[in-house]
């Protein structure tokens, strides 16, 4: 368990370090970004709700979803696409783990 939580810090550690992008409000190429943004936290949001209610939830699950909100919130499109889709990830991963024989 240790090395998925070095593993998922590192990667979060690697998309918050790119800055993602910033893009000037008004183009078609930002509206575009801003909805793919708004659109990745909104599923991540729903995977992340989905894993709490299984009891599944992964930490880094719920941690990438705050800074993908968070990153939304100050324009960085990219890298709230980045970190929502992370968040995603983890939290079907999560669910996914309740399958295992160890779990049932």
């Amino acid at each position: 368990m240790r090395k998925g939580m070095l593993v998922a810090s590192v990667t979060l550690l690697a998309v918050l370090a790119s800055g993602g992008s910033v893009v000037a409000a008004g183009t078609d190429a930002a509206d575009a970004e801003a909805a793919k943004a708004r659109a990745a936290v909104a599923d991540a949001q729903v995977a992340v709700k989905a894993a709490a209610e299984h009891r599944a939830l992964w930490t880094t699950a719920q941690s990438a979803l705050a800074q993908a909100q968070a990153a939304l919130e100050h324009g960085k499109y990219e890298t709230a696409r980045q970190l929502a889709e992370f968040a995603a990830e983890q939290a079907r991963l999560g669910i996914a783990q309740m399958s295992y024989k160890q779990f049932q």
